[in-house]
């Protein structure tokens, strides 16, 4: 495939999978051997992983924000908003609105998405969830209060 093909699989597959929970793009899109930790691999784990994410956040929206490809990989930097309605990562439903910033990379083989590598601010996310209080998470750097 091409970057730009490249390029569209990934939009396709945030829009249509993470987004709008269309189950059976995730059979089109995702390469059998696509390894999702804590849930498997394959297609089939990609929709026990959106399921459980949208069982916590009924109404999120992944935004992309910047797409870059080069070769087969494609990397991306997304932006999560969404209300926290189900238990997620040990933290009962609080109500409230979340944003979460994520860089994921993906390599495309026999085109599917075959690899990812992601970092998202997850600890950000659970300060916002109130499962982590606002000081332990930011200290200011010393001598920071000083400056102008």
């Amino acid at each position: 495939m091409s970057t730009e093909a490249n390029k569209r699989l990934v939009r396709r597959f945030i829009t249509d999978v993470w987004n709008t929970v269309d189950a059976g793009a995730a059979d089109d899109l995702v390469h059998p051997d696509y390894e999702v930790p804590g849930h498997g691999v394959g297609p089939a784990a990609v929709k026990r992983n959106v399921a459980a994410f949208r069982a916590a956040f009924p109404d999120m929206e992944w935004t992309v924000e910047n797409l870059v490809a080069e070769d087969d990989w494609v990397a991306v930097r997304l932006t999560l908003h969404a209300t926290h309605r189900g238990e997620f990562a040990g933290v009962a439903p609080t109500g409230r609105r979340v944003t979460m910033r994520e860089m994921v990379f993906w390599r495309v083989v026999d085109d599917r998405l075959h690899t990812v590598w992601s970092q998202a601010d997850a600890l950000g996310l659970r300060v916002q969830l109130g499962a982590i209080p606002p000081s332990a998470w930011h200290r200011p750097v010393h001598g920071a209060e000083d400056r102008t």
